[in-house]
């Protein structure tokens, strides 16, 4: 009955809004057409209609008849219905549904009903139940009272609920009429919050409507279960048996309900809180929109929870950024010293000072507990300025987590022990480089730092098996070891780090000659994740090891290294072996395995993509062969040694070109590569290469041009080893590399010759001058371009120099993409046929620059002025900002002007300085021609691109700085700026200028050689294959198509013709010769083109 009477609500309470209404948000008028917003209009306007059309019809629900409930309150009946068929709800609760001239006509015929009608009532309410009529006067005195106490309980909650509707709702009032006094009908702002306090008041208003049923529900089932008990009351009677009356239970429940425990309903709340929240955010951006003052603007920082502030203040990239806040206020300052405490950075002697400055003073002295801030110390920068006493400073760092003291060789085992004492949370202690090392400082790890778990000591020459034993016992969570060099490290000591700890991923026992296989062998069965590990120098391992370990482990899925060196014993068994034990093996070093032959290189070919570095150092075994399948099967590697592997030949760098992430080569010793392998392996890999350090110490074959090129080749190379070769043993040279060991003997230093840093960089530009065929690397390409002019007669009559200059360069804009194309330079091997040249508009080359052609702002600046303001400028920094003073800092470009925009423009002067390196190189380049191999002139046109590309960038960085500082209006800024303006226009000028030249004399040798490298390719080509097919190796053609230029060409045949040669030339045996039957002095156009030519060609 109950759950019938439940669904009598849906015929009288309006339908529900769409949730589209409360959810959707509207969209922007701005955005959209006038069609939308006609449509938008319309949808607003149903939509203001409904709502006011639902809350009129449910603020009728909530009102409350007083005429009615103050007659009602005297006893003259309940209105609700008993009866077993559905009623309409405006029977069954005191809730008018009715308009209100009905609820008036009822109030009415309440007041006159009487005592009569209440009975007549009474029993209308029990109708239907046997035995209703034959009840005691006090059964219905008691059923009396229980009417109308039910009827206090419904009105007391009805008024509670009305109650706290209508103050909610008075607020709401409130909020609207402030609304309406702001006047802000033509803010889409304001709309928008309007809209949305709307939708969440309907909503708020339909939840009450819930919250009222659910309320009439609960009396509801209250009276169904007093009829139900009634009921079975009379049926006893009837029956003649004895059982109390229900009433009293139930009116004493009654009794027991307290109107004022009902909880706001979830719709109130909501609108009561969004209803202030989005009243505080309109009358703030209001007042925003109207006011805004930007000076006055405050952000709450003060309200940021401190972890919060403490990253945020973090992610600043420079600590000095920080340090001027110190004194905000003392949270702040507390927070910046941890931040600048937790990590001490010290790479100079500078810093070092200032920091042991403050170390030295006692914590009792200090604002701050600096000591128990730090948790990494790094003074691997500074090592050489690090004692003991210095290091005492650090004693009571209890929070230490960290501690690197590489290169630190003043520093003895004592000291650091004791700073070591207490440190419960180190993780990780890293003392490579320090030669004094005992006992204490194990000892110490061992009863202090419970969690370490990376600890490098190599040269532990002097550490006993007792604190070995005793450190390991006490490092449960050790994950990284490296002892090193100690002869005490025996079979024992590794079993008990397989058996104590089973973290291990990392170690490394190097040069520990009394430990054997069957300890080793455990440490692998046990320590399945073993990432890294190496032992070198020790004849003890030897195939064993692997074959048994094979037997008992099916895979070491976690091995990425492995470094065997030294160890003399093993054999290619052990190599098949470990690759199919650890698939995804990346570094292998056998460096001194001399009985390693081609076959180790055939299995660790097995690894595929996954090999990234192979050493081989002094195996002696492996040859070119090997190579090639190693090569071919691991294109992905990018460290390669092969010292003092003295089979190898030119083959294994033509190889090498195939491996285009290769960063290092190691070729010490390796005397059978001569120029021509690598200006082959140079040729076939390109300019751009990735190769950043080279090894060719003791290839006493080589000269100083194939390195030219492979310095010109190789823009990111960072070290190049040349000792002993002696086309370098020269002073002019050897004054660029770096200085010898101290450790070195007289003759070791005499041959030594290494560079490294700015050394290769200066050996490239002096390599420049001397491999140029012009005078230096200062050429005047205007001087060249004159004498090719006049020696081609290409000037008109009456024509001057100057004009002929422009008058063909405009020519040569127009004929530039068929030049481009007849060259067919995009076929180059290893070229990226992606060229970025069609981009460039020559026509308009001038404004590349666009940002000095805009009128500057009128300053107004006297000469006084600007002679002081120039004088601030460090022109030592526009001239070289590179200069290792200026790397952690800027200088002064600008002068008065915003700190900001300074460094805005030293960042324009870098890019500046960066591209005019990068020019002067393209110009020396074109400039030499004759030095270029035919590859290379691909890769210049490349060079060209890249080149203007990095003009419009920069063009576009300095027009927004620009545009910002005038937009500002800022007087400062502008004169600073305008200072900067007039130093730097020039040097733009001039670099355009430089570029421009630049590209006319590589189009026009493009233009007047385009026959020449086509054919010369052809030739070349075709030469090549007939030697092939007439020594009898091959008649496979596709062995041709495996090596493709792999060839070896003479130092004439790598040679292009020189930029203003005139006629064509053919490869001979005696290298570039003239065509028979061509004229020298005859022009491009009157160069043959027929079939017969090409037969002459071939024959030539």
């Amino acid at each position: 009955m109950a759950s019938n009477r439940g669904n009598e609500t849906s015929n009288n309470v309006p339908a529900g809004l769409p949730a589209s209404w409360f959810t959707s948000a509207l969209p922007s008028r701005d955005s959209l057409t006038l069609q939308g917003r006609e449509s938008l209009s319309h949808a607003h306007r149903q939509r203001v209609s409904r709502i006011t059309q639902n809350e009129n019809v449910l603020r009728d629900i909530f009102r409350s008849n007083t005429r009615r409930t103050n007659t009602r309150s005297q006893g003259h009946g309940i209105e609700i219905s008993f009866q077993s068929e559905p009623q309409n709800i405006t029977n069954s609760l005191p809730i008018e549904f009715e308009d209100a001239e009905s609820n008036s006509q009822l109030a009415a015929a309440n007041e006159t009903s009487g005592a009569e009608e209440i009975a007549e009532r009474d029993v209308d309410m029990l109708d239907g139940i046997p035995g209703i009529l034959d009840l005691q006067a006090e059964d219905l005195r008691k059923l009396q009272t229980f009417q109308i106490t039910l009827q206090q309980k419904v009105q007391a909650y009805l008024t509670v609920i009305e109650k706290r509707r209508n103050g909610i709702l008075g607020e709401i009032g409130i909020d609207n009429s402030k609304l309406e006094k702001m006047q802000l009908a033509d803010s889409p702002q304001a709309i928008n919050f309007l809209n949305k306090l709307q939708r969440i008041r309907l909503r708020a208003i339909e939840t009450e409507t819930m919250e009222l049923q659910r309320l009439r529900m609960k009396f509801l089932t209250v009276v169904e279960e007093y009829r139900k008990a009634m009921n079975e009351y009379c049926q006893a009677r009837v029956e003649g048996r004895e059982m109390q009356n229900p009433t009293d239970f139930f009116q004493h429940w009654i009794e027991s309900l307290d109107p004022n425990e009902v909880s706001v309903s979830e719709g109130l709340q909501e609108l009561s809180s969004c209803s202030k929240l989005l009243m505080t955010n309109l009358l703030a951006a209001t007042q925003f929109t109207k006011k805004p003052n930007f000076k006055n603007a405050v952000f709450p920082l003060n309200h940021l929870p401190s972890e919060i502030l403490h990253l945020v203040l973090e992610k600043l990239s420079h600590k000095s950024d920080i340090g001027s806040l110190l004194t905000v206020c003392k949270l702040w300052a507390h927070i910046i010293v941890k931040i600048l405490y937790y990590r001490p950075h010290i790479n100079k002697k500078l810093p070092l000072d200032l920091f042991m400055r403050t170390m030295s003073i006692s914590s009792q002295q200090t604002v701050f507990g600096y000591r128990s801030m730090i948790k990494r110390l790094n003074f691997s920068f500074v090592g050489d300025h690090m004692h003991d006493e210095e290091l005492y400073h650090f004693v009571g760092c209890k929070n230490l987590e960290r501690l690197t003291l590489v290169f630190c060789k003043h520093i003895t085992s004592k000291s650091i022990s004791e700073v070591l004492k207490g440190c419960k949370f180190l993780q990780s202690v890293d003392i490579t480089g320090i030669k004094e090392i005992s006992d204490d400082i194990f000892d110490t790890l061992a009863e202090n730092c419970p969690r370490v778990q990376g600890f490098y000591v190599p040269q532990a020459k002097n550490v006993t098996p007792r604190a070995l034993k005793n450190f390991i016992t006490h490092a449960p969570m050790l994950k990284r070891v490296k002892i090193t060099a100690n002869n005490n490290m025996n079979d024992e000591i590794v079993d008990l780090f397989a058996e104590k700890c089973p973290m291990l991923v990392e170690v490394d026992i190097t040069l520990t000659p009394n430990v054997h296989d069957h300890s080793l062998l455990k440490l692998f069965s046990k320590l399945s994740q073993l990432r890294e590990f190496r032992i070198t120098h020790n004849t003890n391992v030897s195939d064993k090891l692997f074959v048994d370990l094979v037997k008992t482990v099916s895979l070491l899925p976690s091995l990425r290294l492995l470094d065997l060196s030294g160890c003399e014993n093993i054999t290619d068994k052990t190599i098949e072996r470990v690759v199919s034990l650890a698939p995804k093996l990346r570094n292998v070093f056998l460096g001194k395995c001399s009985r390693i032959t081609d076959d180790s290189l055939h299995h660790l070919a097995k690894l595929g993509k996954n090999l990234q570095t192979v050493h081989f150092g002094h195996c002696f075994n492996i040859s070119d062969q090997g190579v090639r399948v190693l090569v071919q099967s691991c294109p992905r590697i990018q460290y390669v040694d092969f010292a003092c592997c003295t089979n190898l030949t030119n083959r294994t760098l033509y190889e090498l070109s195939d491996l285009t992430k290769l960063k290092r080569i190691g070729l010490v010793k390796c005397s059978q590569m001569t120029d021509e392998g690598l200006l082959n392996m140079i040729s076939l890999r390109g300019r751009n290469d990735s190769l950043e350090r080279v090894h060719l110490s003791y290839c006493s074959n080589l000269t100083i041009y194939p390195i030219y090129e492979l310095l010109m080749a190789c823009p990111r190379l960072s070290h190049l080893s040349l000792t002993a070769v002696p086309s370098f043993l020269r002073p002019d040279i050897t004054a660029f590399c770096r200085l010898a060991p101290s450790d070195f003997s007289e003759n070791q230093r005499q041959i030594f010759c290494v560079f490294s840093g700015k050394g290769v960089h200066k050996l490239r530009h002096y390599l420049m001058s001397l491999t140029t065929p012009t005078s230096g690397p200062q050429t005047d390409l205007r001087e060249i371009l004159t004498k090719y002019i006049a020696s081609k007669s290409m000037l008109h009559e009456n024509e001057d120099m100057e004009e002929g200059i422009n008058r063909i360069t405009r020519e040569l804009n127009q004929d530039t993409a068929a030049i481009l194309a007849a060259t067919g330079l995009s076929q180059i091997n290893g070229v990226n046929n992606d060229f970025l040249f069609q981009n460039i508009d020559f026509d308009r080359l001038d404004n590349v620059f666009s940002w000095y052609e805009k009128t500057s702002v009128n300053t107004r600046m006297t000469m006084e002025e600007i002679d002081r303001l120039v004088s601030m400028v460090d022109r030592k920094f526009c001239e070289d900002p590179f200069e290792e003073e200026y790397d952690d800092m800027d200088s002064i470009v600008a002068p008065g002007a915003n700190p900001f925009f300074n460094k805005e423009l030293c960042y324009i002067v870098r890019k500046l300085h960066e591209v005019d390196d990068r020019v002067n190189d393209f110009e020396v380049n074109v400039a030499s021609l004759a030095r270029v191999q035919f590859q290379f002139t691909g890769f210049l046109l490349h060079e060209m691109a890249q080149i203007y590309m990095q003009m419009v960038e920069l063009n576009r960085q300095t027009s927004q700085i620009q545009d910002r500082v005038y937009a500002s209006e800022n007087s400062s800024d502008i004169n600073g700026y305008s200072i900067w303006r007039l130093m730097f226009i020039e040097k733009f000028v001039d670099l355009l200028k430089k570029y421009k030249l630049s590209t006319v004399v590589l189009r026009l040798y493009l233009k007047d050689s385009i026959t020449l490298l086509t054919r010369q390719r052809e030739i070349l080509l075709a030469q090549q294959r007939t030697s092939w097919h007439e020594n009898g190796e091959t008649n496979d053609p596709n062995l041709w198509q495996q090596f493709g230029d792999r060839i070896q060409i003479s130092p004439d045949q790598m040679r292009i013709i020189q930029f203003g040669l005139r006629g064509q030339t053919a490869l001979g045996a005696n290298g570039l010769q003239d065509l028979p039957g061509t004229n020298n002095n005859d022009n491009t156009e009157d160069r043959a083109e027929t079939p017969e030519d090409d037969t002459v060609l071939e024959e030539s």
